[in-house]
């Protein structure tokens, strides 16, 4: 076929852009559907009968979240409301009161000057009411094109009421060879394709077909690749063999006792709590694994071990077999020693924890964790900067701080962080074991632990502003990702 050989629905779109300049291709209104008008500008630009100008743009919509906010009012405001309606609320009734979402409530009505104090929240003469009916207008306004100023936009981003999209729109203008092509269509009585009445008339033995181009450019066909993600678990793995490590494997759904009881994390304390934790309902429980441990465990959070005085309450046994989704992979960590008591161990893990957390720019409710752990008798905390140092440096960072932290079942603990955007973001926690981890287990010498989050150490590795674009299914970038040697 020559090049300036048009075919019907081709010549459609010629026609429709002749008199007109710079049109959209969704603009291109011809009686076929969007794909034939897609493909026929793909040809058209092939046959350089067409201009193409590509140009990349975003759009902004409102997320599920986001219309649930516009109908039911932020949490901030839910509680500011409450607290209009009552002199003083003890946080007790605050968690009631606004169950799932008290944490988002009280830290956004923070924000606003309203902040607990002694175990209250009272307001003191806020009037806040047009803040929040200026919001709700300016998150609704989203949906008619009205974009919010630049803070105001960031925060529904990094709440997860709005979402960005990118998306590539071709402009199209018609040039020479195209005007050309659209004066000579027609002039030879072609026929497109054979046709049964063609055949049954016997006019095709003198009809004229139109060429069928051997040589017509195609779509590309992409060949299946790894995902940002799985790419960098792979390097991370290949990281800690290469360092000698052993890989484990644990469960998603575990005890309590293993997940937090073995940890010396007290049966009172905050993150065992609904809003923090996934519990699993279970009418034929598994049976307790290694059920020997439990009086063990008992004795320490009762009584504590040696000069360490325990928690001082009375642990239940009960409350230590409720199920749960995993909260992190440092319960691999214990399970694996407790098996393997043999020293030295080195051992590390990169596997999915769950956690009751509110979705936004840097939390995810479903999440990824690099576990490690260093078990011999000639380590101490210097090993494990140096082994924190030494991971991070092999992936091609070289400036982290380690900075002093609290964890109950490590002492001395240490954080793991870095500036993301001028900001400082928590990349994961590390630490040496406490006695009253390690002697219920019969471990006789030092463990080194640290729990590192892999989605935070992507959005340092592929340079995203926020954690949920990594699940977010931008092709082009799927296809074109940057790996990093």
């Amino acid at each position: 076929m020559e090049k300036n050989e048009i075919s019907p629905n081709e010549y459609k779109v010629l026609n429709f852009i002749k008199n007109r300049s710079d049109v959209p291709e969704e603009d291109i209104d011809v009686d076929t559907d969007r794909r034939i008008v897609s493909s026929s500008i793909s040809y058209l630009e092939f046959k350089n009968l067409i201009n193409v100008n590509k140009v990349t743009e975003e759009s902004v919509s409102i997320t599920e979240e986001g219309k649930k906010y516009i109908e039911n009012g932020f949490p901030e405001e839910k509680l500011y409301n409450f607290l209009a309606k009552h002199e003083k609320c003890s946080m007790k009734e605050v968690v009631d009161y606004m169950g799932s979402d008290y944490k988002i409530a009280i830290a956004n009505t923070a924000k606003l000057g309203i902040k607990p104090a002694n175990g209250e929240m009272a307001l003191h003469g806020e009037k806040l009411d047009d803040i929040f009916r200026n919001k709700r207008m300016e998150l609704s306004g989203i949906s008619n094109g009205k974009i919010p100023d630049k803070v105001t936009l960031d925060e529904f981003l990094h709440r997860g009421l709005a979402a960005k999209r990118k998306y590539t729109k071709r402009i199209i203008n018609i040039n020479e060879s195209g005007k050309e092509a659209l004066e000579s269509y027609g002039k030879d009585d072609y026929f497109e394709m054979l046709t049964p009445s063609l055949i049954a008339s016997g006019k095709w033995r003198d009809a004229k077909f139109r060429p069928y181009d051997l040589n017509s450019r195609v779509e590309p066909l992409n060949g299946a690749g790894l995902h940002p993600l799985t790419y960098l678990i792979e390097k991370v793995r290949k990281i800690f063999l290469e360092m000698g490590f052993t890989e484990m494997h644990g469960h998603f759904i575990e005890y309590t006792g293993w997940n937090m009881d073995m940890l010396f994390i007290p049966q009172d304390h905050p993150a065992r709590d609904l809003q923090d934790t996934y519990y699993v309902e279970s009418k034929n429980p598994v049976e307790f694994e290694n059920p020997e441990i439990l009086d063990k465990v008992k004795r320490v959070h009762e009584h504590g071990y040696g000069k360490y005085s325990g928690w001082n309450y009375k642990w239940s046994e009960d409350e230590a077999k409720k199920l749960i989704l995993r909260t992190h992979t440092t319960v691999n960590t214990i399970r694996y020693l407790y098996n393997h008591r043999d020293k030295p161990q080195y051992i590390f893990s990169i596997e999915k924890v769950f956690r009751h957390e509110s979705v936004d720019w840097k939390h995810l409710s479903e999440l990824y964790q690099i576990e490690g752990a260093v078990y011999g008798s000639d380590v101490n905390l210097s090993t494990l900067k140096w082994l924190l140092t030494e991971f991070y440096s092999r992936l091609g960072f070289k400036n982290i701080r380690l900075i002093p932290s609290y964890y109950p079942y490590t002492e001395p603990s240490m954080d793991v962080a870095v500036d993301i955007n001028g900001k400082e973001v928590e990349l994961g926690g590390s630490g040496i074991f406490r006695p009253e981890v390690t002697k219920p287990m019969e471990l006789k010498e030092p463990v080194l632990a640290f729990g590192l989050g892999l989605e935070r150490l992507a959005m340092l590795y592929y340079n995203f502003n926020d954690i949920r674009e990594i699940y977010n299914s931008d092709l082009d970038w799927l296809k074109n990702y940057k790996i990093k040697f």
